[in-house]
């Protein structure tokens, strides 16, 4: 997993990779921190198939800025073009990692 921290870093990120699932997140907030170690668990499965990355509003803000209008967001990209978002989570562990997992099939199921 990939902790970005430049835009120049993230564009090239998401134009050079097929698929990369970004968490744009505040890891000064209780809720930052706990939807870091749900994408952790959810990168251990996924990748190399899909790229994963984190973007800490508190390291990289221009990126949080540009990419998100709030935050925490999980944004999935295939081939440079977002075709996936969530926005709202549970903060249930298991149901979010489920809601995750099926926002992303549902969307590269429909590609």
């Amino acid at each position: 997993m990939l902790e970005v921290r430049a835009l120049d870093e993230f564009e090239s990120l998401i134009e050079s990779s097929r698929i990369v699932l970004v968490l744009f997140y505040d890891s000064r907030s209780p809720t930052g921190r706990y939807l870091a170690s749900i994408i952790e668990d959810i990168a251990y499965a996924v990748e190399p198939i899909i790229a994963v990355a984190k973007v800490d509003a508190a390291v990289a803000p221009s990126i949080v800025n540009q990419y998100a209008s709030s935050i925490p967001r999980l944004r999935l990209y295939f081939e440079g073009e977002k075709i996936w978002e969530q926005i709202g989570f549970f903060y249930n562990y298991q149901s979010d990692k489920y809601a995750i997992h099926r926002g992303i099939l549902y969307a590269l199921r429909s590609r």
